[in-house]
């Protein structure tokens, strides 16, 4: 059986496993520090939504795994409202007997003594924890290799791919005059990155040479630390999109503007206000020729991320790759198998306190997409049954898309739902 991060609509029938998997990319997976350990749990506990959308945009030949937590009560109730949620919408999801319940501890091995009968197993990305799924050392070494920011800094300049201004460093080394010069040339405004974990954290901006110390305190000296120009979003636009690789081909699948609030990361703008000139795609299609000539490539095809930030005169500057699924190809892929691109998206996480999770779905069933008059409408993605313990109370990520006029539905938010149900939505504004 085959096993790669398989883009996704595949016609042959997959099993997908996706769990926290960047920790053991890059480290040894039982010698994790205190910060990579916590990292770790959180980066798992939000795959819990992913594994709910995979049910959404599978098909009935395929199989998906989830967390055990969906066992008890609610969470099959709430699954099954999901599964009628994606059914409304046009979808066909994966049935409840091909959805296998592991545990988040050992999840791959647990999986790799149960598989199902499919042509091939869908990754999140190649790592050493699922190494028994895909069973493939030299798929492992490429995956290490192109998912590295030490390796994409060192190497993309060459290939033509250009890059903000760039030192690679060491912890030991950050006390050096040249490290001390590169800061200050950037007015100490510098986004520091290490290997590691997905998402913010393993990137984060420094205002000073001691942040930067602060921040590597636990690792060795000898650990590679990328010090960055940080970009200023007054005059820049993050952006990321998702590749389709293939032997013959490299296209893009979709483009999104990155969304913060309070300077989190929130979700992505998609629809057909993202637009890209002929020069960005070509720049663009350049990193994917960047990926597959280091062995990132599957005749079905492998996504590839890339995250970007495009400048007022039109500069083009690629920050790093993730040749792997990620969090934005779910809402795109959903966007447009219900047939909503052509209208304004805003994907985001938020969360749900546990007593109002029954209105939040009842609310989500009242806007369905493909079912409501509202100026807005919502396509749900997914939800995570593992509780996030905050002074509130347990309370629960939830994940969805809101097509339409959004300031229409934070609006209708307070109204009908008040406190405890995407309270984050409010930060969020739609700047066109």
């Amino acid at each position: 059986m085959r096993a790669a991060p398989f883009f996704p609509g595949q016609k042959m029938s997959t099993m997908f496993t996706m769990s926290g998997d960047d920790a053991s990319l890059h480290f040894d997976i039982n010698n994790l520090t205190p910060k990579q350990i916590e990292d770790d749990e959180s980066n798992k506990d939000l795959m819990g939504f992913l594994q709910v959308a995979l049910v959404g945009l599978g098909k009935p030949a395929d199989h998906v795994a989830m967390y055990e937590h969906f066992a008890p009560a609610p969470w099959p109730d709430r699954l099954a409202t999901y599964t009628e949620f994606f059914k409304k919408m046009g979808l066909d999801p994966i049935p409840p007997e091909h959805r296998h319940l592991h545990p988040k501890a050992g999840f791959y091995d647990s999986i790799a003594a149960n598989l199902p009968d499919t042509d091939s197993v869908t990754l999140y990305m190649t790592s050493g924890t699922n190494g028994v799924l895909h069973n493939d050392p030299a798929a492992y070494a490429v995956s290490q290799n192109v998912n590295s920011k030490v390796h994409f800094a060192e190497n993309a300049p060459g290939f033509g791919i250009p890059v903000p201004n760039t030192l690679l460093t060491t912890k030991g080394n950050l006390g050096s005059d040249q490290v001390r010069a590169f800061m200050e040339k950037y007015g100490n405004k510098i986004i520091l990155k290490t290997l590691g974990l997905a998402g913010a954290r393993n990137v984060t901006p420094v205002n000073s040479l001691q942040e930067c110390i602060d921040y590597v305190a636990e690792y060795h000296d000898g650990m590679e630390v990328i010090l960055q120009q940080r970009l200023d979003l007054a005059d820049y636009t993050e952006m990321t999109a998702d590749l389709l690789v293939t032997d013959n081909d490299i296209s893009i699948s979709n483009v999104r503007q990155i969304m913060f609030a309070d300077g989190i990361w929130v979700g992505n703008l998609i629809g057909p206000d993202v637009t890209l000139t002929d020069d960005h795609k070509k720049a663009l299609i350049q990193v994917g020729e960047y990926a597959r000539a280091q062995g990132y490539v599957e005749p079905e095809g492998v996504n590839c991320g890339v995250d970007y930030f495009i400048g007022k005169n039109g500069e083009f500057l690629v920050t790093e790759i993730n040749a792997r699924w990620t969090g934005g190809i779910f809402p795109a892929e959903m966007i447009r198998r219900v047939g909503a691109e052509d209208e304004t998206c805003v994907a985001f996480v938020d969360l749900c306190t546990g007593p109002k999770f029954d209105s939040y779905t009842r609310f989500v069933e009242k806007y369905l997409y493909r079912n409501s008059d509202a100026p807005f409408a919502v396509i749900p993605l997914g939800f995570s049954p593992i509780p996030q313990k905050l002074e509130t109370g347990d309370s629960f990520f939830t994940w969805q898309v809101i097509a339409g006029d959004f300031e229409a539905f934070k609006q209708t938010r307070r109204d009908e739902l008040g406190a405890g149900a995407m309270d984050r939505a409010d930060s969020i504004s739609v700047l066109l």
